[in-house]
């Protein structure tokens, strides 16, 4: 790990804390701190919470691994959190990207050890567990923050840094049901300092029982209430855990408890959102637990941001992504997220279909956790409980809000899981790369349709659903090994 270079942008943090308002109701904001010390800005709540504001700003801007050296060395598919997860949408069958950003991803040509997505992917990830360590640090260290402040803070670090060890895991190791010891993903609980050496890489075991250990401990010391839906709060943590454990699959239970706690247990209401038809755009949408606020006039994503200025066609962006015909198949003349127009006419298979679900605006909001989710989440929860009658009535609960003419599931077994999986499809597409998510843990293959730009069949458990361990860490830290990418 180049510890160095992260110590030096962890300090720069500290120095800029960013200030964001990440709600439509503009709320005051924190007071600038810049150029104050680690000492004074766990001094006081105020200044904690500008920093932590910052965190949070700096996952939705054109992000650059080194703000000090004067360029800006980002690009459109690497340029914040959004990016990572729409470079996971576009890696399956449903969704077609042009020969445009994220074509490499695409094609599943983005592993090696030097390509930016990689080099992205690792660097994003560690830089905020980093942070999240100096956090709950500083927060500890503190001696002039009550003990309930401390806990709120420490959690809230403890949270961030489980969300971006669970992406790390996702990204660079195989599905952790394959081999729990495979070992590729180095762990730091501590900040980094001038004098650091890299960790060794730790077991997957080890890293998803930090992460569940992270989230179960930080989870009673959240607030609900929170700036505004860009903030990890109590739900939203549990949101996080629930994912989690849909890869372990070794406790059903709690994943239907941690999604209800996020989804607020009436799966009927969660569900209800105005955004179908609208853009995609509201982050107040009672459905959207957790995403990017954009205020329309002072972001610095511009025509970056993804989804929407990937998929929106009928607006000035890069017009890069289509729809496969057998996806659009799927949905109902009757389906309120049936947003598919052919407005092209063109020869060409893989330009057939368009999606209007997301409409671009510098204000368009981003979704990064919705209820929705939640409640399907918890369907399959109950399906592995021996619970399928429960499992089609929230299955049931989505599917007659999105489509009025939706009849309840008849399917058993097998067939009620498959149900599940596309329904997640159905409802996340665009969003968050569910239908690659959802192979690697089920260990099912991508299979794409010949109309593809790209038609490929990515193997159950092959290596392209991970990258390659950045070479830079490999040369820098002198406890990797240089045989991991072999």
């Amino acid at each position: 790990m180049k510890t160095k270079n992260i110590f030096k942008r962890t300090v720069l943090v500290l120095v800029l804390v960013v200030l964001s308002s990440c709600s439509k109701e503009f709320l005051e904001e924190p007071q600038n701190t810049a150029g104050l010390s680690e000492s004074v800005v766990f001094s006081d709540r105020s200044v904690v919470q500008s920093f932590v504001s910052g965190m949070y700003d700096r996952y939705k801007g054109q992000w650059d691994d080194d703000l000090t050296d004067g360029v800006n060395n980002s690009n459109v598919d690497t340029g914040g959190l959004y990016a990572m997860y729409f470079a996971r949408t576009i890696k399956g069958n449903d969704l077609i990207q042009a020969p445009s950003w994220f074509l490499f991803d695409y094609a599943h040509e983005n592993r090696g050890a030097t390509f930016r997505r990689v080099d992205f992917t690792w660097k994003f990830n560690y830089e905020f567990i980093n942070y999240a360590n100096v956090l709950i640090r500083g927060v500890e260290n503190s001696s002039d923050l009550d003990d309930a402040t401390k806990r709120e803070f420490i959690a809230v670090g403890k949270a961030i840094r489980a969300f971006h060890y669970f992406q790390l895991a996702l990204e660079f190791a195989p599905n952790y049901n394959n081999d729990r010891s495979v070992a590729r993903i180095p762990v730091y609980t501590e900040p980094a300092t001038g004098s650091s050496e890299g960790n060794p890489p730790s077991p997957l075991s080890d890293v998803y029982n930090l992460i569940l250990t992270d989230l179960k401990e930080a989870i009673p010391d959240l607030r609900e209430e929170r700036l505004g839906k860009s903030y990890i709060n109590k739900a939203v943590a549990n949101g996080i855990l629930a994912r989690v454990l849909l890869v372990t699959q070794d406790d059903w239970a709690l994943a239907s408890s941690s999604a209800r706690a996020a989804y607020g247990g009436n799966a009927a209401s969660a569900v209800v959102s105005t955004n179908w038809g609208g853009g995609f755009d509201d982050l107040s949408d009672q459905d959207w637990l957790w995403g990017h606020f954009q205020d329309g006039s002072n972001e610095t994503n511009f025509f970056w941001l993804s989804p929407h200025a990937m998929t929106d066609h009928l607006t000035l962006s890069y017009q890069a992504t289509y729809i496969n015909t057998h996806f659009r198949d799927r949905f109902s003349n009757t389906d309120k997220r049936n947003l598919f127009f052919d407005i092209y006419q063109s020869a060409t298979p893989y330009r057939e279909f368009i999606t209007t679900k997301f409409a671009f605006t510098f204000a368009s909001d981003v979704p990064l956790m919705r209820k929705s989710e939640m409640v399907l989440i918890d369907a399959e929860a109950q399906y592995h409980l021996g619970n399928e009658d429960g499992a089609r009535q929230l299955l049931f609960a989505l599917q007659s809000d999105r489509d009025p003419n939706a009849v309840i599931s008849t399917n058993t077994g097998q067939a009620l899981l498959d149900e599940i999986l596309i329904e997640r499809r159905k409802e996340l597409y665009g969003e968050l790369g569910v239908e690659w998510f959802d192979a690697k843990r089920y260990r099912l293959p991508i299979v794409r349709d010949p109309e593809h730009r790209v038609p490929l069949t990515v193997p159950a458990d092959s290596e392209l659903f991970y990258l390659n361990i950045l070479q830079s860490e490999i040369d820098a830290n002198p406890n990797m090994d240089d045989s991991i990418n072999n």
